[in-house]
């Protein structure tokens, strides 16, 4: 317990430092926005393309863990949309956000530090490999989906292939990961000072996701809906979990860490994708601000059961 109380409290204690900091205006929020762009696009892509470059050889395929992970969020997402037609806070637009809510969770500003703080730098490699794809998958599903809704028919299929490409290839994460993986196949390695540089950078990353979390938690309202925000809480955070084990665990077969890894980041608190997507297409804004806000709030709570779960051995 006291190695998971090491690993929870500092993290969600610069959580807590980042919203209090954005609620007495200590930082703007132009400054706040500027910190995560730092974050996204400098900070967490040098740490991976530095961890891909640098890592072992890995005798483990990524498709397993892409199966478990993005099969338990297929289920889950086709569980959430059921559930949301008979919700009237949530049935807008065929369910298409109450789905992105109940699925998209913050693996990147929340989930890559958590893991990399309690089980160390090895589990950055299958984290890698599902942030490499999460959400641009996501996206491409929520989208194909709310526009079958509204249209009455399926959209252009080339559209939306272009539409994931764009969204791969714009994806700051996504192209660090493919230069990291080019790179390693010169075999040249990394030089001592380029080495440091990116290894500064990557230490960064960690702590500046944390407090850039806190920062952009102020932003979130919660207006009532509590039977909608606590549907898709409930959701995320206990029943996506444990799907993404069972996948993990029955359906392939993977290292016992890469599972860990898996159901760690299904088990995230709904990330600020989900909240764009809603306000984007104007749908189910409400509850899911609510369920990205109180979803992070509680995480410390579930987050320390899931890991002292996974130290007993029973995960």
């Amino acid at each position: 317990m006291t190695a998971i109380l090491t690993t929870i409290l500092p993290v969600f204690g610069l959580i807590a430092l980042g919203y209090l900091a954005a609620r007495v205006r200590y930082i703007t929020a132009t400054a706040a926005q500027g910190l995560t762009q730092f974050v996204f696009n400098i900070a967490i892509p040098a740490l991976l393309f530095r961890t891909i470059v640098l890592m072992a050889d890995q005798p483990v395929s990524p498709w397993p863990l892409w199966i478990a992970m993005f099969g338990g969020l297929a289920i889950v997402w086709a569980i959430t949309t059921i559930v949301a037609r008979n919700i009237d806070t949530l049935s807008e637009a065929g369910g298409a956000a109450a789905a992105m809510c109940a699925t998209f969770g913050n693996v990147a500003l929340l989930g890559l530090p958590l893991s990399i703080a309690h089980f160390g730098q090895d589990i950055a490699v299958p984290v890698s490999l599902i942030l490499s794809i999460h959400a641009a998958i996501l996206w491409f599903a929520a989208t194909a989906q709310i526009e079958t809704a509204r249209q009455g028919h399926m959209p252009s299929w080339p559209a939306l292939i272009r539409e994931l490409l764009d969204n791969l290839a714009r994806n700051p994460i996504v192209v660090s990961l493919l230069a990291g993986a080019l790179w390693r196949l010169t075999g040249l390695g990394l030089h001592n000072v380029p080495d440091r540089f990116l290894e500064l950078l990557g230490n960064g990353s960690i702590p500046t996701a944390l407090v850039a979390l806190g920062l952009s938690l102020a932003s979130y309202s919660l207006k009532g809906q509590w039977n909608s925000i606590a549907i898709l809480i409930v959701v995320k955070m206990a029943l996506l979990p444990v799907v993404v084990w069972a996948m993990a665990t029955f359906a392939v077969t993977l290292p016992p860490l890469w599972i860990k890894a898996a159901v760690l980041l299904a088990a995230m608190p709904t990330g600020a994708n989900a909240y764009l997507f809603a306000q984007r297409y104007n749908t189910g804004t409400a509850a899911v601000s609510g369920a990205v806000a109180v979803g992070t709030g509680i995480a410390i709570f579930t987050v320390a059961g899931l890991l002292w779960l996974m130290d007993s051995g029973a995960i």
